[in-house]
């Protein structure tokens, strides 16, 4: 006779919720109650809620989802008993937010098994990882310090060979780079006229040339031009007071005009540039810079 009632209960829930055209997942979500239960109440299976309670309970929150008077609906199949209060101690709500009774808590779905079993599982591959990463650092240790070992020997046996060759052979490397070092090259001075003409070859052709004039005694007047008349330098210079000059890398030619040849001085490097000012006629002095 329950069975029969319990029966059409379920039957006139579940015609309310397809006339809404609600699914049990709408109904879980409303009254937060499991799917599994709005199922077995649908079936008329109430042995498989949690409690007389349960059974009041559930049909009532279905109720009223579904636009059904749940107290005219309990009074209809004489369901309104006494209401005792459920031991809710042992509940929980899982993530979901879905409230699930102690009495059922051994009923975790295999979902529910995985996600525990998660932090323990990431933790024991870690672990291993480490125990695998430290095991290949040691036998990789084991395997050079083995290596070195055996190799020591035949190293020291060549050693003061080595040290003796390495000597002889700085010495040689020494006296080679210093009698390959590259000075710059001054040429003579050619005298035509009031002009002298010198061949200026540097240590690197590709390279900038440093160039210093200064006034010996008395001050002298100077102008100093590259290429096409471009000035590197042109006034007075007054005795102890040289002007450092530079000559770019793409100048071939560089020309100096004096006021005061005889008293004007002209280093090239640091070497002294014979610009043939002895001759009290020379007013000029052209450098052909060798680039080539």
């Amino acid at each position: 006779m329950m069975e029969n009632q319990n029966r059409a209960i379920g039957e006139e829930l579940k015609n309310a919720r397809v006339e809404k055209n609600l699914s049990l997942d709408d109904i879980q979500q409303q009254t937060k109650i499991q799917k599994r239960y709005l199922s077995a109440i649908e079936d008329g299976n109430f042995d498989q809620l949690p409690g007389t309670f349960y059974e009041r309970a559930f049909v009532r929150q279905y109720a009223a989802v579904v636009g059904i008077d749940p107290t005219a609906l309990l009074e209809k199949y004489d369901l309104e008993t006494a209401e005792i209060e459920p031991d809710l101690s042992a509940a929980r709500v899982d993530a979901d937010n879905v409230t699930r009774t102690g009495m059922h808590l051994e009923e975790d779905t295999a979902a529910e098994k995985t996600r525990q079993l998660l932090p323990k599982i990431v933790i024991g591959a870690v672990v291993v990882v480490l125990i695998a990463g430290i095991w290949w650092a040691v036998a990789a240790f084991a395997g050079n310090s083995k290596q070195e070992s055996s190799s020591s020997s035949s190293v020291s046996v060549t050693s003061s060979k080595v040290e003796s060759s390495s000597s002889s052979s700085a010495k040689s490397s020494s006296a080679s780079s210093s009698s390959s070092e590259k000075k710059t090259e001054i040429g003579t001075a050619t005298v035509s006229g009031t002009t002298s003409t010198i061949e200026v070859t540097p240590a690197d052709k590709q390279g900038t040339v440093t160039m210093t004039v200064k006034a010996n005694s008395a001050a002298a007047w100077t102008s100093i031009t590259y290429g096409n008349g471009t000035s590197l330098y042109n006034g007075t210079l007054q005795p102890n007071q040289p002007q450092e000059l530079t000559i770019p890398a793409s100048a071939t030619n560089v020309q100096i005009k004096f006021g005061n040849a005889a008293q004007t001085a002209v280093t090239i490097d640091g070497q002294t540039v014979q610009t043939g000012s002895g001759s009290a006629s020379v007013w000029t002095s052209t450098l052909n810079i060798v680039r080539q």
